[in-house]
């Protein structure tokens, strides 16, 4: 005779397979169009400010004549000088440039007296096009006022050294692998979400879905357990979960080979052994997701007021991953314990290259598996109701 419970699992798990609009959404639009999808925009982006740095620097300059040293640098340094235009604000608004220099007037004069001579540079901050040229320019004009203003106390006889009161002499301790962390920083937020998404539809499905097609009276009626139903109902369900979260992962390793890390000095290690960790992570996480769709879906009266339920539900993963992303946490045991947040931590951790701790380990799969068990003891009390049996 074959076990109940592995009846139950593989006839759920089978008929979501064969649902080509759940495979759709879990399995198909989340964990793979997700990554492919960030590595596609986050490789365009890195190709178009590598564009822009490299190509020479265009440079629209109005009064250029009154700046034939300042023009004479700018060219040394690989700058392209191009006539400005009569009105520079209308050419930014109009985005004919990105940016335009205007040297004052007065320049030469106060150049002549030792004077700061003003540069005015107009650009749209709110243009993205113009953030690299202006940085450029920047650091242009810096460049050359410092020249100036060596070789005008070395006239004088003063050592320009005496300026500089004090330097920073640095010390970056990042490595180019916690340097990629930052931009990967939206990779568990990834994860949590194909989590609660893989398995959502299985979760209405199996409790408000079948209450609403009047199929589960029949089946509680077997002579089978309600707790061996729902281990089933529920395995299959965190199992769906599983398979959608290693598929992102998966995905996420494959598409990264296709951004280039290198050029911007970082370094993407993401082997078997820390994807093996992050997976081994996750597996509470597929647990209390589970367990807690099950419980919102029972307390439905069909498939669409379920759906609606579990799609605010989306916010519980969010929120944590949300606020690693943005404030710095400090890793303690409470935060580790935290379901959740202690995975998100440790994702972090595992992709900046950073050894784990055994016990925050412990603790994040712990504290996430505890409450999980918890959260699936309460969906077992429900399923002993009698209200269970029937949509409305």
């Amino acid at each position: 005779m074959k076990n109940p419970f592995s009846v139950i699992f593989q006839k759920e798990f089978r008929e979501n397979l064969r649902d080509k609009r759940t495979i759709t959404s879990a399995l198909i639009m989340g964990p793979l169009m997700g990554p492919i999808l960030f590595a596609v925009m986050f490789g365009f982006m890195i190709q178009q400010q590598k564009n822009k740095s490299e190509k020479p620097l265009e440079l629209p300059v109005i009064g250029a004549d009154q700046a034939s040293s300042f023009i004479k640098f700018a060219r040394q340094q690989g700058a392209k000088i191009l006539p400005g235009p009569d009105d520079p604000e209308q050419a930014i608004r109009d985005k004919t440039h990105d940016l335009v220099l205007r040297i004052d007037p007065d320049y030469a004069q106060q150049f002549r007296h030792g004077l700061p001579a003003r540069i005015q540079l107009y650009y749209d901050e709110s243009n993205k096009d113009s953030s690299t040229p202006v940085r450029r320019v920047q650091r242009l004009v810096n460049q050359y006022s410092q020249t100036i203003g060596s070789l005008r106390l070395q006239l004088r006889g003063v050592n320009p050294v005496l300026t500089r009161a004090a330097f920073i002499e640095e010390h970056d301790l990042s490595t180019p692998q916690s340097r990629a962390a930052l931009i990967l920083a939206l990779l568990p937020y990834v994860l949590m979400i194909g989590i609660f998404t893989g398995g959502m539809y299985l979760a209405i499905d199996t409790t408000a879905g079948e209450k609403e097609r009047q199929s589960l009276e029949p089946l509680l009626l077997n002579p089978v357990p309600r707790s061996t139903i729902l281990a089933g109902k529920l395995a299959a369900t965190v199992a769906f979960s599983l398979m959608a979260v290693a598929i992102t992962i998966i995905t996420f390793r494959i598409a990264f080979t296709f951004i280039p890390f290198e050029e911007l000095g970082m370094a993407l290690k993401l082997d078997a052994r820390i994807m093996g960790l992050i997976f081994l992570l996750l597996v509470p996480v597929a647990l209390l997701a589970g367990s807690l769709q099950t419980i919102i879906a029972a307390f439905s009266r069909n498939f669409r007021e379920a759906q609606t339920y579990l799609s605010m539900l989306l916010l519980l993963p969010m929120l944590p991953s949300l606020a690693v992303m943005i404030m710095p946490l400090k890793e303690n045991a409470w935060k580790m314990a935290t379901p959740i947040l202690g995975q998100n931590l440790l994702i972090n951790q595992l992709v900046k290259g950073e050894a784990i701790n055994p016990l925050d380990l412990l603790l994040a799969v712990g504290g996430t598996t505890a409450v999980g068990l918890g959260l699936a003891w309460v969906a077992v009390k429900l399923y002993n109701r009698e209200r269970m049996l029937f949509s409305s």
